[in-house]
């Protein structure tokens, strides 16, 4: 179990096939607004997306992120 701080900027890439990331958070169900997004992150099949799950898949705790 990992626990952050609320606001925290965070991704979960699993290394495991048969893995399950679940996810909590206090309230109710809101959609996230678009300008809640990374900025520095493509969207779903956007260019960039294959090399910033490729800088996920080694990256470290404290790696600063991927210049997309």
């Amino acid at each position: 179990m990992l626990e952050m701080a609320a606001g925290t900027w965070h991704a979960v890439l699993s290394l495991d096939t048969g893995g399950i990331i679940f996810e909590v958070k206090h309230g109710g169900y809101q959609p996230v607004a678009a300008d809640d997004y990374a900025h520095w992150a493509p969207a779903e099949g956007e260019p960039g997306t294959t090399e910033l799950m490729a800088w996920y898949a080694q990256a470290q705790v404290g790696d600063s992120t991927f210049a997309v």
